[in-house]
């Protein structure tokens, strides 16, 4: 399965499991940012575990309620869902969910 890459360092505040997202991990990062990643095959990082940009943290599958493997990713600023499109430009050209 594939890996799962931090996008940027922080801390993970989350690493189990979260019933319809299955695996998932929650990292926070500097500026009240913070990552999620759900539908995991495997956590590879623990709760309280400081993560650099780069490092693996999961595989990619389908825990949780899924059709298929695919990763389920948000980012949050304080308590604001943004849209990732707006911060990763090949997410926004290959992004099929809005087809």
């Amino acid at each position: 399965r594939e890996l799962i890459k931090s996008p940027a360092s922080g801390m993970v505040v989350f690493s189990g499991e979260m019933g319809e997202l299955g695996n998932t991990i929650i990292i926070a990062h500097p500026k009240g940012f913070y990552t999620v990643y759900g539908h995991n095959n495997e956590n590879l990082v623990t709760i309280r575990q400081n993560v650099k940009k780069g490092d693996a943290i999961a595989r990619v599958g389908e825990s949780g309620l899924s059709e298929g493997p695919h990763l389920h990713f948000e980012i949050w600023k304080n308590s604001e869902v943004l849209d990732p499109r707006d911060f990763i430009n090949v997410y926004k050209e290959k992004d099929i969910s809005i087809e």
